[in-house]
């Protein structure tokens, strides 16, 4: 386990990294990720595709070896809800993930909340801000598009490639599947996850278009 929690589980060169806000109170009690019998997460994980079989929370521990996905959180301290989460505590866990995603160099992060992405995304663009100031060129804004879940438009170039020949890192992201959410059903986190694994998928045979994505180096 990476992460030095119970509750966390990656290994390096995984297919996808899950990144959840916190444990939540039951996953925090029992160690294991989205414990909770309310969570779609399990279900919608299997009848996604991303694993072929059902994989109860209480095996999570077997993802990266079995499935090549890891997960991880960027809050530690427990919650019930990501509400209940500061945006200060989401921003603080910002800087230290990017830096452990050099080291994981996963092909995918998958953002399980859109406020755990949008955290991280402030500290993208601050970044990619200071590297143009750094090079001389002039800051440009980027356009508030209408967000919509699934693949966002930035790319982690990674320093020193690997063997494998994955140099870097797509984002991805899509709703809480915490039960509470009514915005998203189950079915609908069924679809999501079927998307992340199609596009998954064709990233590793060389036909997914990132030339449009704004790039940022780790």
């Amino acid at each position: 386990m990476f992460c030095g929690i119970k509750y966390g589980s990656v290994s390096k060169l995984v297919d996808v990294i899950l990144r959840i806000y916190s444990p939540g109170v039951m996953s925090a009690e029992t160690g294991h990720h989205f414990a909770s019998p309310t969570n779609h997460f399990w279900r919608a994980l299997h009848q996604g595709g991303l694993v072929q079989q059902f994989v109860p929370a209480s095996e999570d521990y077997t993802l990266p070896e079995k499935y090549n996905l890891g997960m991880t959180n960027l809050v530690d301290r427990p919650s019930a809800e990501a509400a209940e989460l500061s945006a200060k505590e989401m921003l603080e866990g910002a800087p230290a993930f990017l830096d452990k995603v050099a080291t994981w160099r996963p092909r995918i992060i998958c953002f399980v909340g859109k406020g755990i992405w949008l955290a991280v995304q402030k500290n993208l663009d601050s970044r990619i801000a200071a590297a143009a100031a750094q090079a001389g060129r002039e800051k440009t804004t980027k356009p508030k598009d209408a967000f919509d879940y699934g693949l966002q438009p930035y790319t982690s170039s990674l320093i020193t490639p690997i063997p494998t020949g994955i140099n870097r890192t797509l984002i991805w992201v899509m709703p809480s599947t915490s039960g509470r959410v009514v915005s998203h059903q189950l079915v609908d986190k069924i679809k999501l996850f079927s998307r992340l694994k199609q596009e998954s998928d064709a990233d590793k045979a060389g036909t997914l278009d990132t030339s449009q994505y704004r790039s940022i180096q780790l």
